[in-house]
Parts: structure tokens; sequence; C-alpha cells
């Protein structure tokens, strides 16, 4: 199925599923997509290629993968070379970055030089000291724009208010950092406003439970990424009790993030709740052992939901709401890019568009929901796209 999951979409019967399928049916036959920009390539601003500094504080699950699709994207209109950068880089190895980056997409309009790539492991000490650094590159006209990954990165370029062009993307808190830059012509916030407090309404429809647990970074710097603001004002509201177990997540100590995450899974598991969400929680997944992480709360018959991941269901937890290929998301941010670009980075052009709407796919690990005793009705067994049976990372 593919259209956006919706309260309607939960209830619908089989009459409607099914005319939904044949009215998809008939759309996809009757309009020949096109492409949303043109071959630009011989065309670009000042005649040479524009110099990117790409940032992030830190990856989170999908940014490789919604980085990589851009470039590709930005590949098909002409605006970088043609590439078949792999998804699995690693970005922070300079070499790999230089290899499957700078290399691949080398000319055109933009070039990706690797020694402005500053990509870490949820350090913002270290992160913070390239500011100035990236100062006088900018007054020594060595770039020409940045890329920020992620929340808390464009953040921090938001706040120092740099001389520069600015494109943020891969962000859960988007309204708020869309509030900051409400001034700032210089600064593009790509993503669509949806975060983790969406899901949890979903599923509070879905399941009306009374009680769920959550996990917050004990460096709260990071709310940020896991829209913990939004989460509380939302239960609040809703008068559904929370109970928040914080741990050393975005910490660069791959085996103390894992420690810590597994650490709140027993906690929680003693607790009175039932249904664990797991937000953005940067080093703390072990996909390849994600069950085995997530047991202490399972075999206490909690459900687990996973934000906008389908490899974590993949690997053991209940349910969770995804883009399923990050396609849609770059295709939207490759065409805005090409705009920005070819328009002098005028912010208005992003604030102007119609917010992205995303296919959404709902996953169920039939594994888990038997652990947890969770019986779906038959109008949620409907709404699901992806099944899975086992508790194997993909």
């Amino acid at each position: 199925m593919f259209f956006q999951i919706s309260n309607h979409r939960l209830q619908m019967n089989w009459i409607g599923y099914f005319f939904k399928l044949v009215l998809v049916f008939v759309i996809s036959f009757c309009f020949i997509p096109v492409s949303h920009a043109e071959n630009r390539g011989e065309a670009c601003p000042l005649n040479k290629p524009l110099k990117v500094a790409v940032m992030a504080v830190g990856l989170q699950k999908n940014t490789t993968t919604y980085f990589t699709q851009i470039l590709k994207n930005l590949g098909e209109e002409g605006i970088v070379s043609k590439n078949s950068i792999p998804r699995t880089i690693d970005l922070r190895n300079n070499d790999d970055y230089k290899k499957n980056i700078t290399e691949a997409v080398k000319g055109k309009c933009l070039e990706f030089p690797a020694e402005y790539s500053y990509i870490f492991n949820w350090e913002i000490t270290a992160f913070k000291e390239k500011i100035g650094e990236i100062r006088s590159l900018i007054k020594e006209k060595k770039i020409d724009f940045i890329i920020a990954m992620g929340d808390l990165t464009s953040k921090y370029l938001i706040e120092e208010k740099l001389n520069i062009p600015i494109i943020c993307f891969d962000t859960n808190s988007t309204k708020t950092l869309k509030e900051m830059v409400r001034k700032n012509r210089l600064v593009s916030i790509l993503d669509d406003s949806r975060n983790i407090k969406d899901d949890i309404d979903l599923f509070y429809r879905m399941f009306s439970y009374s009680n769920i647990g959550y996990l917050r970074d004990k460096n709260h710097e990071f709310d940020i990424y896991t829209a913990y603001d939004d989460v509380m004002n939302y239960t609040k509201e809703k008068n559904i009790p929370i109970k928040v177990c914080e741990g050393d997540f975005f910490i660069p100590d791959v085996e103390k993030s894992r420690s810590e995450f597994s650490r709140c899974m027993t906690e929680l598991a003693g607790s009175n709740i039932s249904a664990v969400f797991i937000p953005e929680v940067g080093n703390g997944i072990d996909i390849k052992q994600l069950y085995t992480q997530i047991r202490p709360v399972l075999s206490k018959k909690v459900a687990t939901i996973s934000y906008d991941s389908k490899e974590q269901v993949a690997a053991g937890s209940l349910l969770s709401v995804y883009d399923p290929d990050e396609f849609t998301r770059a295709s939207y941010a490759a065409d805005l890019i090409g705009e920005l670009i070819f328009n002098a980075f005028d912010s208005s052009i992003v604030m102007n568009r119609k917010e992205l709407s995303v296919p959404l796919f709902l996953g169920v690990n039939l594994k888990t929901a038997a652990l947890v005793q969770w019986r779906p009705e038959f109008d949620v067994l409907v709404a699901v796209d992806d099944v899975f049976h086992t508790t194997n990372s993909k």
C-alpha cells in the first residue's frame, strides 16, 4: 500500500480498502511521472562547482541512506555527476568519504571536498571546536555553503549566525528549527514536521494504552532529537502517565551507550507500563542484538514501538511507522537543493513550498506480537504493509 497512514485508514473496511487499491492502480496507469527538475548541469551558478562543507554532530540511523539517496537524485538532475554511492559507507571515515563522496560526485555544480567533511560520533565538544575553522573557511571563501545533518547540528549552526547559506535536513524537531530561522534567509530546513509525538498519537488511537515508557539522554541538549518537549506536552494533554529512563546514549563510546540502553529496558520492565516508545538513541541500539536488548520488556508483555525504523521491526521491535526507502524525502530534498542553488539560496523557496507528505509504511513483527500476546484487530492487519516473522536484523 502506498498511501499515508491515518485514523481513517485504520478504520476502513474491506470495501473501502479494495476501492483504494483499485484507485491507486488506475491512477498509476493514467499519469506518466515527470522529473521535478530539468538537467541543469550545464548552467551552474558562477560557471564553476560550489564547494560544500558537510557537518554532523552524529549520524542518526537513517542519515547515511538519506544523504546518499539525495546525492543520487542530484546526479539524475545533472547537478552532480551520476553516481551509485553505497548506502552503507561510513561517512565518518575520511577515506570512505573521499572515495565514495568526493570522487564519486566530482564536478558539475557541486563538489564535496573530503577536507570539508566534519562528521562526528556524538562528540559535541569536538564539533564546536571546528566552528572557528569553518568561520575562517567562510572568510577565505573556500566553501560556498554548508549541509547540516541532524537537529543539534542545525541548531548549533543557526545559533552561530554564520554568513553563509546552510541547508539542514534529517531533522526530527523541524517545527522548532523553523521557528529559529524565521528571519534568517540564509538557512533552509528541508524536512517535514513529523516527529515521534505524531507516532505516539497514532498508536494511542490504535491501542488506547494507559501508560508508556520513554527514553531520554542524560545530556538534555539531545532532547531536540527525541522531540522530548513535544512528547511531554502530548502525554500531559492526553493524561497518559509516562515513565522516563535517562541514560548516556548520544556518546562516542558505543559499548557504554548500548549498555545504557539495555539498562533502561530492564528498568522499564520493572515499571507499570503497557508500551515503550524507542526514539533516536544515538549509539544505544545494537541492531544485531536488539531482540536481546529489548527482551526484558517483551517478557513482561510490554509492546515496543520504534520511531521510523523498518530495520528495528525486522530485528524484533513490535511496531513502527516509517518511510520505507527514503526515496520520497530524498527526491524532495534534492529538488529543493537544486532550486536553492539556482536561486541564490533564497530560503523563501522552501518556506513557500507545500510541506512534504511522505507515504509511510506500517511494519509489525508477528513473532514479537506472539511473545507480548498482542492480537491486532482486523482493521490494523489490513493497514499493515510489512510483516516480519523472525527477529533477524536486515
